[in-house]
């Protein structure tokens, strides 16, 4: 029935599942955690480390830019794990 140079269709759906997310809403979960842990830990480190520069100087405003700066590296690192869990493909 198939010709000898095609795939089952089991086969080639099998490949497309697992180039992106799909239909696994595990997948999709865990994407969601992963983003949501990452941009938590970025903003909590950056708001830490301005604390410890507001107390070495005595000053009121490095917390705000650690947390802009854990904002900016947090954005940075959702872009490459949005794209290893849709395996590599966009722009």
């Amino acid at each position: 029935m198939n010709p000898s140079n095609e795939k089952p269709p089991s086969e080639n759906n099998r490949n497309a599942r697992d180039s992106g997310l799909g239909d696994n809403p595990w997948r999709a979960m865990g994407l969601v955690g992963t983003v949501g842990a990452d941009l938590a830990v970025c903003l909590g480190v950056g708001v830490w480390l301005g604390s410890k520069a507001d107390a070495a100087q005595g000053t009121n405003y490095w917390y705000l830019v650690g947390l802009l700066a854990g904002l900016g590296v947090g954005v940075v690192t959702i872009y490459f794990l949005i794209r290893v869990f849709t395996g590599g493909r966009g722009s």
